[in-house]
């Protein structure tokens, strides 16, 4: 007899299948972030990122509704990751074609100094054929030496604009990294950047899908920069941008709008994006573990967060004003409280 309480077979089946879907479907996107970073190591980051957070959300919390929201995360971080990439190939592609034109341009210089070249030689060997006619051997062993002289200058003329081609061709390739990096990353806190932020939103915006955006305000960061350094306050920066990235979901988007102020977008309507924001808001007022000249502290750190949902047919200078406009109502009720 089955023992009391004992699940019936077919439950103990269906979670065992379950599992194993959920294992294929974890090892798929596991998959798919490694090879996205393979194939594009220079702009694949932040795609890689966002599938491992979505990763990472699953394997810790696995239902009907996180399933079916990791499907429109999965579907929108390839739809973005597609359109970089074209970007991306199509930059290289006209560097090519401008290398392709420098390679031409080369040639036909090429063609011109090898005539010159020719009538040269023709000119050595007329007066080799002089001296030889003199018998004068001094002046056939100046002309063999004029010679030598003239076929090493040959091959330096000819080897040299390739060389500087080939260093061209490889600068240009490492400041491409370099400007896709810049262009969407902040050198401090490691974080995606102003600039990216406005990419992001104008998508969302051009989607007409339904989303949020909150502003995060440092209040007191001044203070500690002016007490213990700007040193202490550029650790505080990157800690703060450490948990904000943590507390949100691979589909949404984190910057460090500049200074001591982050913008977030919430890819939910306005009642979730309040409840989220006060989470984050609580995550983020937690003190900070920072050492100043060989002494460990902990500084206490207080956000005001402004949150908006965009509406249709609002611009972005639009929308940003609804968010000051809320945030600064928060730190009027804080003050007052």
């Amino acid at each position: 007899m089955t023992p009391p309480g004992t699940p019936p077979a077919s439950e103990n089946l269906h979670d065992a299948a379950f599992q194993a879907a959920l294992e294929s479907y974890l090892s798929a996107i596991l998959d798919i972030a490694e090879t996205v970073a393979a194939i594009f190591p220079e702009i694949g980051a932040t795609c890689h990122e966002q599938l491992t957070r979505l990763r990472a959300r699953l394997a810790f919390e696995a239902n009907i509704k996180t399933l079916a929201e990791s499907r429109d995360t999965l579907h929108s971080v390839l739809q973005e990751f597609a359109v970089r990439a074209g970007h991306y190939n199509q930059a290289l592609s006209d560097e090519l074609n401008r290398t392709l034109a420098m390679v031409a341009q080369g040639e036909d210089t090429r063609s011109a100094r090898n005539v010159r070249y020719v009538d040269n030689l023709v000119d050595f060997l007329d007066q080799l054929e002089k001296a030889l006619e003199s018998g004068d051997v001094s002046k056939l062993a100046a002309q063999a030496g004029e010679l030598r002289r003239f076929a090493e200058s040959i091959e330096i003329d000819t080897r040299d604009p390739f060389v500087r081609l080939l260093d061209q061709m490889r600068e240009f390739q490492h400041r491409l990294r370099e400007a896709e990096l810049l262009a969407s990353r902040d050198t401090l806190t490691g974080i995606a950047n102003r600039r990216e932020f406005n990419r992001h939103l104008a998508t969302r915006i051009e989607a007409k899908r339904e989303f949020c955006v909150l502003f995060f305000d440092l209040d007191s960061l001044k203070s500690h920069n002016d007490r213990f350094g700007h040193l202490c306050g550029d650790e505080i920066l990157k800690q703060l941008a450490a948990r904000l990235s943590s507390q949100v979901r691979a589909r949404d988007f984190v910057c460090r709008w500049g200074g001591d102020e982050f913008a977030v977008i919430l890819d939910c309507g306005l009642d979730p994006g309040v409840t989220r924001s006060r989470q984050i808001a609580q995550c983020l007022n937690r003190p900070y573990h920072v050492t100043v000249e060989g002494r460990e502290m902990l500084i206490d750190i207080h956000v005001s967060v402004g949150i908006a949902e965009h509406v249709e047919g609002e611009t972005p200078e639009q929308l940003f004003r609804r968010v000051d406009e809320n945030m600064y109502r928060q730190k009027g009720a804080q003050s007052l409280g």
